[in-house]
């Protein structure tokens, strides 16, 4: 698995790039198809305890920051607004857009 890891942080600007999104702002597409259970990109950042996602938010919040977190279980979450990578910008629809 770590291999895994190593060779996405080389090969995921092949396969996707950060672009204007129907959706929020700013979004994380494909460049290239994608077979189902591929693994595309890593979501970094720092780990934190969940307790303090919501002082941080508001402190983003406060200085016109966007807020970027991803739950990882009901203790901890990846904060990704500073320390994060262009996975942040994964936006969920159910819709099928393209641009």
């Amino acid at each position: 698995m770590a291999m895994r890891y190593r060779v996405l942080q080389k090969t995921y600007k092949q396969m996707v790039g950060v672009y204007q999104s129907y959706i929020h702002g700013l979004g994380l597409f494909c460049r290239r198809d994608i077979e189902a259970g591929e693994m595309v990109i890593e979501y970094a950042g720092t780990v934190i305890r969940s307790v303090l996602t919501d002082k941080r938010e508001k402190m983003y919040d406060a200085k016109g920051i966007g807020c970027y977190m991803f739950r990882i279980d009901a203790d901890d979450v990846v904060g990704a607004t500073m320390s994060g990578n262009e996975a942040r910008f994964i936006n969920h629809s159910c819709e099928d857009r393209t641009r």
